[in-house]
């Protein structure tokens, strides 16, 4: 999640709860549902392609003879300087349910609370523990909206390469993993984030970085609601010949 989301995040968080407060927090809330559809909708125009296909970059080599040392990837031996020719990356919308759910869900609300109907008065009239579980609901669908739309912001702009696996931190079930790339221009970058695949054992991952910031990137096993793959550029075209 970017800064302007989380600091969005939690200012809106906090006005949640000085508007559960009031007389009337209905409105609070109402604002909290548009805001929820808004960050959805942008998520869409930033980048609005359902299936994408994003660049590949592998980084420089500094060594002559790693030029020669192959790497295994979607089950296929490549060298390093033929990857980029050899493989596709292909980004899939997957919770599709989730945001569907949520923009139907937040755009519904808006229209029964900013009404003054039954659910407005319902709400207007419940005891003060309700409101404040109505507003933690708002704000984890927020969370959820805000985290779609930087992912979206990221793949507009976004190059891929692979990374290194340096560090996994378990706790409570929770997974995070750090891992350090390099760019195009030669940088060492690297990041830290949940591990949503944390089934898969691995040392090498699929890091999405933003070409003119580098800094802002994410592992494809960071993304809530894009799936990432890698094909050989050859399997797609022949899964449409057997389709065809």
């Amino acid at each position: 999640m970017n800064r302007i989301s989380a600091a969005i995040i939690v200012v809106f968080a906090g006005a949640l709860l000085i508007g559960a407060g009031t007389q009337k927090p209905q409105y609070v809330f109402a604002v909290g549902a548009l805001l929820i559809f808004g960050f959805l909708a942008i998520g869409f125009l930033l980048f609005p392609r359902l299936k994408a296909v994003v660049p590949f970059s592998l980084g420089p080599i500094d060594a002559s003879n790693d030029k020669d040392k192959k790497v295994l990837v979607a089950g296929t031996e490549i060298l390093p300087s033929e990857f980029p020719q050899h493989f596709t990356c292909v980004f899939q919308v997957r919770s599709w349910l989730l945001l569907i759910t949520l923009a139907a869900l937040s755009i519904s609300a808006f229209c029964l609370l900013v009404s003054n109907g039954p659910f407005a008065n319902l709400i207007q009239q419940s005891d003060i523990s309700s409101i404040y579980g109505v507003a933690l609901l708002i704000v984890l669908a927020f969370s959820a909206s805000a985290k779609w739309y930087s992912e979206q912001s990221l793949l507009a702009k976004s190059a891929v390469t692979f990374g290194t696996v340096t560090g996994v931190n378990e706790s409570n079930g929770r997974r995070e993993l750090r891992y350090e790339f390099r760019d195009a221009a030669g940088g060492y970058f690297g990041g830290m984030q949940h591990d949503l695949l944390s089934r898969k054992v691995d040392n090498v991952v699929f890091v999405l970085y933003d070409q003119s910031n580098p800094d802002k990137n994410s592992s494809s096993r960071g993304f809530r609601f894009r799936s990432f793959t890698v094909y050989p550029s050859r399997q797609p075209l022949q899964d449409e010949a057997r389709a065809e």
